[in-house]
Order: structure tokens, then sequence, then C-alpha cells
């Protein structure tokens, strides 16, 4: 057959498939079916069980043969058309019941493919038959292919490549397998078969460099020391079972490029498992489990792929890659540590630096000695100009003694020159200026900057930089993380060390109020120290923090003090709504046992909601900071969404609640500044509360709305500012506005002290004190004295209930 493809070496395979999909445009193919003999009127042809088949007989018109294997386990067939003008043919055989390889096709056979076939191994003299004329072998889905012999592939004249896939059986291939293999072969591909281990390649061709050898899809398990000596300019280990590479285990071997990906498995390599590799370019390592890379015998390394290897904590230093020009890594703050390697290593950093000062002492000397040479050679010319004898020996000999010298004491300059790789993501290393005149005195030694591309680039989320962006910023965090930690601490402590003799619902909300706002000033604290642990140097410090445990358990307490912190702010409002607005019916009233219940609820909607980033809806691990920023999918932006609404459904309750508070106090109470103090200030108090809420809130969900409709307005440089100072607003002013500067807080607190032996007058003065400065008893007794109350009821109707919250000493701020 006249074909009108150029086939590659890679892809005959391919080829064969598309000429017997148009096999009705071939011109000259015979096929043999063992039941029904060919489809021609000449039938002369005998069958030995299958085994042997003459296929002399030109068929004037091809059928088109199927690809799939056929039915009936007792029909093989074969197919051979002309693969060239001159004669030259293509085979392909198939079919579960051709258990040997055919030994009569159509000569000269330059191409073999055996398809579906229960052939059940490889004979050593299986294609010796063909051996004069043999280009390509191929065996697809041979299920039952368990074995080839020593040889098989010995004394095959032309051979170039050999293709087997799909062969599960195939677990194993004998040491001398390519034992007198041709050095014409360049292609070696054994996929999606069985192999437990790595064939030995010793018997290939020691001055062939082959195209490509690939074991794709296998199942070995490790690749041992010194097992892999080859010359190929590809090698592929990619989607095996490989979980350890030992020392040395490509010595010898000329790999231009090395595929090891999607090897899930692959956690530890030998420090020096790369060592003695020569000349490669690229390397691919991706998707697998690798905690650290190696970077002996990587020197020469151009291209590096590490893409989708989350486990990966750390990279080599720039430094230990000569060549690099490309890396495609998994982490950002990788990169970060290409763009800063004094920082990133900075041992290595001062070798090289020293590597330089070394260079140039020595080019100085070089150059020194040239200029010498070069006086020395003017001043030998002259004299020969001047006599007119040439004085070859004499001069000559004195100069190249020179020039040997030179060269002896010359220094290998490139014997470790990573430094001519640094670039765009390299800190400049200033040199002495006269360094620009080393190319010319040492021609051996340039001193370039290529630029080295490296993905994924720092971004929006994740910038080069500190936790805290700023140093300003990182004093300012600690004195946050003191007013939340120490504030609400000591309203916790004092709260719960009071018995009450009948335990109120503004104290049992408080308690859980200042208890959420904890959390978040230790998240905070989470946040400062990590910080000040990893300031100047994070990204050595990231891949912990960040995928470690402490990411999750910051980005855990901030999610859940924050929803905790806005849903129990929301109850103390309505509690105080309820007891404000409804003074005169006491059935109105949230009583303790409603209050445990609604708060269960909100404990368990907080740990909901701060457990979902933990189980894939959204991340804690996208930031620095820890917060859930990053938008992956839909289900990341309902989260964010959800969020973001739960606040703003909070604040807008807690702003009616407090509005129609201050309006129950009537219009001449809101007026008589002079005369009612006390419900004036308690306004203000209330205005002050919303204004936080409002400042805490407005601006995170202000960003965040602009991010989740795709146009964020600001990075996490910026956002930080926002983390410090008006995330955690709230948590500062909490335990101050709400327990510490009122009345009821302050006679806890005396009390407390009095139990420790301090400040005991001033607590039997507290008791016995019927003041009523506290800002909610005037609010109360305010409203209820005034005829212009919510509840418009005659003053003696009140006075009952005012007595009694006074006396049960409740706030309602």
């Amino acid at each position: 057959m006249k074909c009108m493809v150029i086939i590659s070496q890679l892809d005959f395979l391919t080829f064969i498939l598309l000429s017997l999909a148009h096999g009705t445009r071939q011109a000259n193919t015979n096929c043999h079916d063992n039941n029904n003999g060919f489809n021609t009127v000449f039938n002369n042809l005998s069958i030995d069980n299958g085994n042997e088949t003459d296929m002399s007989v030109i068929m004037t018109q091809a059928p088109t043969m199927s690809t799939n294997p056929t039915s009936d386990a007792s029909v093989w067939k074969c197919c051979c058309w002309e693969a060239t003008n001159q004669n030259e043919f293509e085979c392909r055989c198939e079919g579960e019941a051709l258990t040997r390889v055919p030994q009569t096709l159509k000569l000269p056979l330059l191409r073999l493919t055996i398809a579906s076939a229960g052939l059940p191994r490889l004979r050593s003299m299986g294609l010796k038959v063909y051996a004069t004329t043999l280009l390509d072998v191929a065996f697809i889905d041979c299920l039952q292919l368990e074995a080839i012999q020593n040889g098989a592939f010995s004394n095959l004249t032309f051979l170039r490549t050999i293709y087997i896939s799909n062969a599960p059986k195939l677990t194993y291939l004998p040491k001398n397998v390519f034992e007198g293999i041709s050095d014409t072969i360049e292609i070696i591909r054994i996929i999606n078969s069985g192999l437990t281990s790595v064939p030995d390649f010793g018997y290939l061709p020691p001055n062939n460099i082959l195209q490509m050898i690939d074991l794709d899809n296998n199942q070995i398990s490790r690749i041992d020391s010194k097992s892999i000596q080859v010359k190929t300019a590809q090698f592929v280990l990619a989607n095996n079972d490989i979980h350890f590479i030992d020392d040395s285990a490509f010595l010898g071997s000329k790999i231009a490029k090395l595929s090891l990906k999607d090897n899930r498995r692959l956690t530890d390599v030998h420090p020096n498992a790369f060592y003695g590799i020569i000349d490669i370019t690229e390397l691919d390592l991706s998707s697998t489990s690798l905690v650290s890379l190696p970077s002996a015998g990587l020197q020469t390394v151009e291209v590096l792929y590490i893409i989708n290897t989350h486990t990966l904590k750390t990279i080599p230093s720039i430094y230990n890659f000569q060549n690099l020009q490309r890396a495609h890594l998994t982490h950002s703050f990788h990169c970060c540590a290409f763009q800063f390697p004094s920082r990133h290593d900075p041992k290595r950093h001062a070798e090289r630096l020293q590597e330089l000062q070394k260079w140039r002492e020595q080019c100085n000397v070089e150059r020194d000695l040239y200029r010498d040479v070069d006086k020395k050679l003017k001043k030998n010319t002259s004299v020969k100009d001047t006599a007119g004898v040439h004085y070859t020996n004499q001069s000559g000999t004195a100069t190249d003694n020179l020039l040997t010298d030179a060269a002896s004491n010359s220094y290998d300059y490139m014997a470790d020159s990573t430094m001519n790789n640094i670039g765009i993501f390299h800190e400049q290393i200033t040199i002495n200026p006269d360094d620009n005149q080393l190319a010319e005195y040492c021609g051996n030694f340039t001193f370039r900057n290529p630029d080295i591309q490296c993905f994924p680039m720092p971004n929006a989320l994740n910038p080069c930089e500190d936790v805290m962006g700023y140093q300003w910023l990182r004093i300012s965090v600690w004195i946050v993380v003191a007013l939340a930690i120490v504030g609400n601490l000591a309203v916790l402590t004092v709260t719960l060390s009071i018995k009450s003799e009948s335990p109120s619902v503004p104290r049992f909300l408080i308690c859980h109020l200042a208890f959420a706002d904890l959390c978040l000033g230790l998240y905070l604290l989470l946040i400062a120290s990590i910080d000040a642990h990893s300031m100047g140097e994070y990204f050595n410090y990231a891949f912990d923090w960040q995928y470690g445990l402490g990411c999750k358990i910051a980005g855990f307490l901030t999610v859940f003090a924050s929803h905790l912190s806005i849903f129990t702010l929301t109850i103390i409002t309505i509690e105080r709504w309820f007891a404000i607005t409804h003074a005169m019916y006491l059935n109105k009233r949230i009583t303790l046992r409603q209050a445990a219940g609604i708060m269960l609820t909100g404990w368990i909607y907080s740990i909901i909601m701060s457990s979902l980033p933990l189980f894939g809806i959204s991340n804690y691990s996208s930031t620095s900071i820890c917060l859930p920023m990053e938008i992956r999918d839909i289900y990341d932006s309902i989260y964010l969404i959800l969020i973001l609404g739960c606040n703003f459904v909070a604040f807008t309750i807690i702003a009616i609640c407090y509005s129609q508070i201050y309006l129950s106090l009537g219009q001449e109470t809101r007026r008589a500044r002079r005369n009612n103090p006390g419900e004036m200030s308690v306004a203000k108090k209330m205005l002050l509360l919303v204004f936080i809420n409002f400042t805490c809130g407005a601006p995170i969900a202000f960003f965040g709305l602009t991010a989740l409709a795709g146009c964020p307005l600001i990075n996490v440089t910026k956002s930080k500012i926002l983390l410090v100072f008006f995330y955690p607003l709230n948590s500062c002013a909490d335990p101050y506005l709400y327990a510490i500067l009122t009345s009821q807080y302050q006679q806890d607190l005396l009390t407390f002290l009095s139990k420790l032996g301090i400040c005991r007058q001033n607590a039997l003065k507290y008791k016995h004190s019927d003041s009523l400065h506290g800002t909610s008893h005037y609010t109360i007794r305010g409203s209820i004295e005034q005829q212009s109350s919510l509840c418009q009821k005659p003053q003696q109707e009140g006075a009952a209930e005012t007595q009694t919250m006074l006396k049960n000493n409740e706030d309602y701020v």
C-alpha cells in the first residue's frame, strides 16, 4: 500500500490503526483467518493450528480488519499491507487463539503488531525469521503474556522500536533479555503492564543514545542503587508504585529528560539519589509525596516540574542549580525562596560570596599574568623586527611556558557555577565594577543573569512577605492581643468566681461573649507568634505553618470566635430589648433555660461553620493569616456568602434593637440632659456599641463582597490592616463595654478581690451602697418615670418591676 502519511517512530502504532481504519483505500493487502481462510478466490494456504501462516497470495481488495479482539476465542487472523512503494510490508495479527508469533508472514516485514492475542511468552526464536528486515515490533493487549525469553530481541539487525502495552502478567524481565540487541534500537516502551522492578538495561549498546525508554504505568516499587545505567533522551518512570529511590540509582546514566511524576507513594528519596546522572536537563517529580528535594546531581537541570506535590516542605537553594531556567512548583513561597537566596539559605549564600571573592582574586592574578605575557610578546616582536631574526624556539618556548603556568594555576570557574543563573527571583549580588573585565581576562568565566521563570508566582493571597507585612503592624498586633486576652480573661475570671444567689441571663451571656472574644485573641496571639518566629524568612516556615496543625487551629479559632461572638452579641441585644421595651411583662423576658438552649444552638452553628474548611469547603491554608479567603469552586463562594450574610443579618438586628431601645426613652427624656444625664449616657453607649459593630463588620463585608464579585480591591498585605485594626475590634471593646465599665462588674471585682484578702473595706462599702450610678439603672428607672415610655403605663405600675431589676443588679448593655 502506498501511504500518504509520514509516520514518526514513536507513533507507528497509531499509523497502523489509521491504516486499518482506511483499509478500503489500500491497494494490496493479505489477510488470513484461521477458520475461514483468505478472503479471495485463491485459498491454497495450509494452517498449522494457527501457528504458521503462508501469505504468498496478493489480494486484489483488502478487507477492513477490526481493531477489537474477536469475540470467538478460537479465531485469530493476520493482515499484511504494503508499507512502502518498495514491496515492504506491515502486518497485524490478533485473536486469543494466537499463542505463537506467526513465522511465515509476508516478507520483507518492517513492522509487526500482535494485539489481543493469547501469547503466553515471547520465545527467543520467535522473531528471528524477520531478523533482516524488522524495524518495529509491538505487543498490545496481550493479557496472557508473562515472559520474554533471553535473547528474544537479539540479532534483529535493524530493530529500532519495542512496544509492549497492557500486559498485566508481565511482571519481570530476565537479566539477559536485551542481550545482543542491535545498535539501531531507539525506543523501548513497556507500559500499562505488571513490571515490579526496572529491567536490566546493561546490554543496551553502550555507544547508542536511545530516543526513549518508557516504563509508564507499571508496578515498580523502588529503584535500587546503581540499577539504572542507560543513555537516552527521555526516561519515563511515571505512574508506578515507586516509594523509594536509593543512593546513586542513576549513576553513570546519560538522561536528558527524567519523569517520575504520578508516583503518589514516592516519599523517601536518598540525598544522593540523582548523584552521578549526566547531562540531565529536565526533571519531573509532579504528583508525588516528596518532603524534600535532593540537589546532588541536578546541577545541570534546566526545567524542573514539581506540580501538585503539596507535601514538599523545602526546596534547595538556587545556588545548587547551575542551569535552571524554568521551575514549575506547587507553592508560591518556594519561588519566594528563589527570590531571596540569602534568607533562604544563609550558609550557602555565604559560601557563594566566598566563591565570588575567590574567583575575583584568581582572575586578577590571571589578568596580571596575561599582561606580563603581552609585554614579553611585544618585546620579543620588537626585537624580531629590529634584528630581522625570528626567535621561534627561545621566545616561543618562554611564551608557551607562561601560558602553561597560567593554565595550570587557573581556577575552574564553572565547576560550581550556579551563580550564573541568578534571575528575576534572586537578590542582586553586588560585585566589584572591575568584574566587568573578568570575561576579557578570564575567558572561561562570565557573570550573567538569565531570566529564571518560577511558577506559581507570588500572588495577592501569598505575597513574598512576613505574616505581618509591616513593622508598625507587627507592634500593633501585640497591643491588640494584650487588650483582647487580658480584658476577656478578667471578665471570665471575675464572673465565674462569683456565685450569685439567682443566676442572671446577662451574666450567663456575658461569659459566652467573653469566651468567644478570648478565642479571637488567642488566634491573634498565634498569628503574632509565628510572625515573630519567622520574621525575615517566612517562606522557610510557610509549609509547616500553613499546611500544618498550627494554621488549622488558628483558622478554626478565628471563624468559631467570630461567629459565636456575633451570635452572642445578637442574643444579648435581643434580651436587653425585651427587658427594656417590655419591662412591664415578666413573661416576655428570656429565661436562663431558654438562654442556655439558644446558646447551645449558637455553639453548634459556630462549630459547623468553622469546621467546613477542614473538610474541603474553602480552606485555612490558602494564606499565611489562615483565613478562608480562597474561592476555588461554587461551594467556596456559597460558604463566604453565608458568612457575610449571617454577619449582615446580625448587625441589622443589633442596630434595630438599639434604635427601638433608644426610642423607648421618649422625646422628653432624650432632650433632658441635665435632669437625666444617665439616660443620655446610655444613649451614647448604645450608639458606641452600634458604631463599633458597624466599624468591625462593614470594611470586611465590603471588601469581601468585591472579592466575591471577582473585583478584589485589596490584597492580603492590606487586608492584614483590617485583620489587626477592624476584625478584632469587638473582641477588644466587648469586655470593657459590656462588663468591665459597668457597676455590676466593679462590685463583682471588689468581691473577688476581698476573697483574696485585698480591698475588703472597699468591698463592704460597695456592698451596702445604694448608689444607682450604673448606666443600666438610670435607663430603666428613667424609662418608667417618663410618661412617654413605650408601655404608656402609670409610674406606679412600673415601680415594682424597676425595683426588682435594680435589686438583681441587672445591666442591659
